[in-house]
């Protein structure tokens, strides 16, 4: 007996540690606030007060960059450095790399701002796109908002800091993950090293990435292998602030960190726990196909079918997403949201309704529930059904009354008239 016992609990120990092998480990980040994303499904697999307002230092230079980006710009284009540029940067940026009336093309004017972090550059680039800096932090708010940031307001175009001016991490997300589709300037941002041609004004010079995730340059213990570069950001208000890209495998991360700080030991809260976060993703997430466009969810009953009286309605195209790597398919929900009746004829393709997938308490995604193939409609069920509908209406009703009424007097009248008829005949 006290064998069985024991053979009882190794079993159970065994099983709690096959449990246990398999939970995700609670990721706390050392930051003010911090997330992680998969830019391709967009899905959030940490947050720590992400939504809340805070400076953001030069990670301001992501969206200064994605607007020379998106404004059609060639990389050779070039682009003279105005007085006004310059204008009161010595005293505030303390890195002054370029002179008035110094000539840059647009790919080393991004090399300034996103590898080398050069405020006066980020100037630069506002009166290439909007001919003055007014217009173009407008136009920063803007572009912000369109991309559903609404947390953010900028005040410039460098990220020196402004009571007003402000993001907050996931924010800072949507801005990194349209900029990263922009091949030309994730390949600037990519590079740890570069050299700049000489200009009018300047021998060769060569620049190191502030993002020590990639560069080993400025400091070292920091390079982390899956690193692929994106922007830092350090003022005294906003503290250490980074924005990193990530890539292993087919897999790519975005993380942003705000308001870190230097740990006791001297470690740079802002790189160390990137890379702490971006390793907790790849260990723990994977993409899982959640849904197929050949995947039954539910049946709707169809009215007036030549063929059959339901249809299987199928999700209008597949989803995949990142998920635990304990992720249990069959503790996925599918609620179907579809009428309950359709008429025929119907479309193979035809949206009639749409289903939100919901795990371990969360919504993923809704999308459309589509027809999974074409029903004719019977014209004799349509005959029977505008008769149904005719004859079963108030409206039919009272007409149909009002006809019998006078069908009824005309029949009297009738009657009277021919016995009148008689009598006079007699």
């Amino acid at each position: 007996m006290g064998m069985k016992r024991l053979l009882i609990g190794l079993i159970l120990v065994c099983f709690c540690i096959g449990q246990a092998a398999f939970a995700i480990p609670a990721m706390d980040v050392d930051a003010t606030a911090a997330i992680l994303a998969d830019p391709i499904t967009n899905q959030v697999m940490y947050e720590e007060n992400a939504r809340t307002k805070l400076p953001q230092a030069s990670l301001t230079k992501i969206m200064t960059a994605l607007l020379v980006a998106e404004s059609g710009c060639s990389m050779d284009d070039t682009v003279t450095v105005s007085e006004s540029a310059m204008e009161g940067m010595e005293h505030l940026s303390g890195t002054v790399t370029i002179e008035v009336g110094e000539t840059f093309t647009v790919r080393q004017l991004l090399t300034l701002l996103m590898v080398a972090s050069v405020n006066e550059a980020a100037n630069v680039c506002a009166e290439l796109v909007s001919g003055n800096i007014p217009a173009f932090v407008e136009r920063m708010n803007e572009r912000a908002a369109e991309l559903g940031c609404e947390n953010t307001h900028f005040c410039n175009p460098h990220g020196l800091h402004e009571d007003d001016h402000y993001t907050t991490a996931y924010d800072v997300y949507l801005m990194a993950r349209e900029l990263q589709k922009h091949e030309d300037v994730a390949e600037i941002y990519r590079q740890d090293r570069v050299v700049m041609d000489a200009t009018n004004k300047s021998d060769e010079r060569i620049f190191f990435s502030t993002n020590s995730l990639i560069s080993r340059y400025k400091e070292l213990g920091y390079v982390y292998r899956y690193a692929t570069g994106m922007k830092t950001g350090t003022t005294t208000k906003a503290g250490m602030c980074l924005a990193a890209t990530a890539t292993k495998g087919e897999t790519s991360l975005i993380s942003v960190i705000l308001g870190a700080a230097r740990a006791p030991d001297g470690t740079k809260q802002s790189f160390a726990e990137s890379a702490r976060l971006l390793q907790w993703g790849f260990d723990h997430f994977s993409k899982k196909t959640l849904l197929e466009p050949s995947s039954p969810i539910c049946e709707v009953k169809v009215d007036l079918s030549k063929d059959r009286d339901y249809v299987v309605a199928v999700p209008a195209h597949a989803y995949e997403t990142m998920m635990p790597n304990d992720f249990n398919p069959e503790q996925l929900e599918f609620i179907a949201d579809v009428p309950a009746q359709v008429q025929a004829p119907i479309e193979k393709g035809q949206v009639l309704g749409s289903v939100t997938l919901r795990y371990d308490g969360k919504d993923y995604t809704t999308m459309d529930l589509v027809a999974a193939d074409s029903l004719e409609r019977s014209m004799i069920l349509l005959v029977l059904h505008w008769i149904k509908l005719i004859f079963g209406s108030t409206v039919a009703k009272i007409i149909g009354a009002a006809v019998l009424l006078l069908i009824v007097i005309y029949i009297i009248a009738s009657i009277r008239v021919n016995s009148k008829q008689k009598q006079r005949y007699r």
